[in-house]
């Protein structure tokens, strides 16, 4: 008997993968609580195979599943968008400009809002928009030159 396995089945069960699987779990878990030597560290100074595929995920739907927003958007992009918040100097859009954007979709939802106060959304918000804008912007020295 042969099985046909639509796209939508397929994106559900990759998503499903992301958001159970022990191993991005503890991933994003070690992005947000790294320490060495007293220095924390992202994660995310190089290429990360679950967070690539998170970005081919979203390079083709505005939410994970089937672009509409459900839970596994609450359970990905919370730990997501911790990200910014202990670690605001991160450069996430050279590498991931997708899961930018839909960490800013996310932030600016109004449920974000009541859930984590609009202080942290507007500076969720704001960080990710400024992420967006500079992107491809040689930095200067001292912020002048």
């Amino acid at each position: 008997m042969l099985c046909h396995t639509t796209n939508a089945q397929m994106q559900n069960a990759a998503i499903h993968n992301i958001i159970f699987n022990k191993s991005l779990a503890t991933t994003l878990h070690n992005i947000i609580t790294t320490v060495t030597l007293s220095r924390y560290d992202t994660g995310l100074k190089f290429q990360n195979k679950r967070i690539d595929r998170l970005e081919d995920i979203l390079t083709k739907s505005k939410f994970l599943v089937e672009g509409e927003f459900s839970v596994a958007d609450v359970a990905v992009a919370s730990y997501l968008l911790y990200v910014i918040q202990f670690f605001p100097d991160v450069d996430l859009h050279s590498k991931w400009p997708n899961i930018v954007r839909y960490m800013k979709d996310c932030a600016g939802r109004e449920g974000y809002g009541k859930a984590f106060g609009e202080r942290v959304q507007s500076y969720c918000v704001a960080r990710l928009g400024e992420m967006e804008s500079s992107s491809g912007k040689e930095k200067k020295l001292f912020g002048m030159f």
